[in-house]
This record gives structure tokens, sequence and C-alpha cells, in this order.
């Protein structure tokens, strides 16, 4: 979750050297993920965010959560130019910082990643470490449509639409510029490569949720749907409001694939890579209509949606359930 940071730190430890320390652990009221955030928001006079991060994603030395969280911080600096730091951060082996830098590539990376990320994937790591190699591969074939690449994502199971008896309605509406501004800028702060300028947003309210999609336009009217079901892309990313402080953060990101039958499957999944709503459809006339579902998950609340793509824009409706899925138990044998 990116959330607006807010530092109080004196102006007399805003110095390089205090950060570094800072950064690993040796000032005692500057905790090191305060020194991360800092590098991350704030541009300080005579200090050189990246190159302070790019250290602290090399240096073995740090703690596994602080160098992650400088991998973290690095990649949406620097973007593309982060890789090389980002593939020698692998070289000492530790799964907690591997599993940061398979989403920082799947982020920034280029295909040129892939045989690293099918490594990870494939390899002796834990779960985490193959759940985000394998999300990272699929965002870098989606990203760059490579359709003569196949993604290893898992199969899912899906929640049933919710009863109509007491379900929450929804359906999208335009946002003002300040808004799309505000979102767009959000999301763009999680995927440097994110082109704002090619971005529709719609806005969906379902009770206390606020969700902001941000639909690329390349993927909008007939040419567009001939894109989806040619190869794989990213048409989607959706922004979420943070209820309690108010700002938005990269909550979903649309991964789209060609049926096999003429139409279009999209899996709506967490940046880290678990799914949330699967939609599928076939082109009607000039458009394309998506039905939409939950992915069955703990916690996971009931919907049933439609996202129709017309010749110039996108139409969201559906209901939600008001109650999330209840956690299935295992039977005891």
């Amino acid at each position: 979750m990116a959330l607006e940071v807010h530092l109080d730190i004196p102006e007399v430890d805003l110095r390089e050297g205090t950060i570094v320390e800072a950064v690993a652990g040796r000032v005692p009221h500057i905790s090191p993920s305060a020194a991360l955030s800092l590098l991350g928001e704030v541009d300080l006079e005579g200090v050189d965010r990246q190159r302070l991060l790019r250290d602290a994603v090399r240096n073995a030395e740090l703690d596994a959560f602080v160098r992650a969280g400088a991998v973290q911080i690095y990649a949406r600096l620097a973007g593309g130019g982060a890789v090389p730091a980002l593939l020698r951060a692998l070289e000492d082996g530790t799964e907690r910082v591997a599993a940061a830098v398979a989403t920082a590539l799947g982020r920034v990376g280029s295909p040129e990643q892939l045989d690293v990320l099918g490594r990870l994937r494939s390899g002796e790591g834990g779960r985490l470490l193959r759940a985000r190699a394998t999300f990272a591969e699929a965002l870098i074939i989606h990203r760059f449509g490579l359709a003569d690449r196949e993604s290893a994502l898992p199969p899912v199971e899906l929640l049933p639409a919710p009863p109509p008896t007491d379900a929450l309605t929804f359906t999208s509406a335009r946002p003002g510029l300040a808004g799309r501004d505000r979102v767009l800028k959000a999301v763009k702060r999680d995927l440097p490569e994110f082109d704002v300028a090619k971005q529709d947003v719609y806005e969906v309210q379902c009770g206390p949720k606020l969700l902001e999609i941000a639909v690329d336009r390349d993927f909008v009217g007939p040419e567009g749907l001939e894109r989806l079901r040619s190869g794989p892309a990213v048409p989607a990313v959706v922004a979420m409001q943070n209820q309690e402080h108010g700002d938005f953060y990269l909550g979903l990101i649309a991964l789209s694939s060609p049926d096999g039958s003429g139409g279009v499957t999209v899996r709506l999944s967490r940046p880290g890579g678990d799914a949330v709503y699967v939609a599928g459809g076939s082109p009607k006339g000039s458009g394309l209509d998506l039905d939409l579902l939950a992915v069955r998950a703990p916690g996971a609340t009931p919907v049933a949606g439609l996202v129709r793509l017309t010749a110039s824009a996108v139409e969201i409706s559906g209901t939600s359930s008001p109650r999330s899925n209840p956690a299935r138990i295992p039977q005891q044998m």
C-alpha cells in the first residue's frame, strides 16, 4: 500500500551521513523504514537519493527487510535504470530480498529478465518467492504483449454471484480532472513505466469502498478490441482509497489474454500477484461485454459485475455482497 508519508525529522538530521546510518539501524530516533521513506519522498539538498538506495539494495550486511524496502523504493525512483542493481542483489541468495526484486522486475523490467524470473519461479525458494516471480513473469509478458510466451499463473476458483436481495449496487462515473490526476499520480508511484497520458479514469463507489479504474485508451474501440483479442496486455489498473487517510494506492492490475475462442479473459490481481477478480466475454457488435466474478479466497466479497467496452468508453456496473466470504476450515480426519 502506498501512502503519503509525513516525517518529523530535525533538519540537522537530513544529511547524507545521518541517513546512511539510519538505514543501517544505527540512529535511535530514526528507524530504517523512516529513513527509506524519506529517501523515497523528499528531495534533499546534497543527497543523491538513488545512489543511497542503490547502495542499500546491494548491501548484504543490512537486514533483509530493510533491503527489500530499499528495492521497492529504488525501483520506483529509477524505473528501468534500477534493473542492474536489482539483478546484482540476487547474488547473495537472500529470499526476502529476491522476492522484492522479482516484484520490482515485473514492474520495471523487460523481456530480457524473463529467464531470471523463470529460474526464481521454478527454483527451490519458498512459496512467497515462487509466487512473486510467477506474477512478475506474467506482468512482463502482458506489459510487452508477448503473444509467443505463456504465463504460469495458477488457476483460480470463482465465487457465485451475490444474492440480489441484499446486494449493494454500483455503477461507474467519471471523476473530475483533479481527481483523475491524483489517481494517476498514485498509480505512477508504484508503476514507473505507467503512461498517464493514455489513461481514462472511471470511478466506482460501492458502499464505503471507492475504486478508481484507469483504462488504457489503446484498448478501447474496435481497434482496441482487436488488440485485446490478439495477445496479452495490461488494459487497466485499479487504484483504491485508504478510508482512514484518504490517499490512493495501487490496488489491482488487470492482465488480459485471448481465450482461444475469439473472446477475452481478464484477471485482476493485487500487486503481489493474488488474484481478486476474473472477467471474461466475447465481442458484441463493435464492443465487448465482460462478466466479472470474485475469486474464492478467505475474506473475499462476492461480486457480479459487467464491464462493457463500447466504441468510445467503458461502462462498469454490478452488485456486491455486503458480507465477505469466510475462510474454509479443513475437515478433521
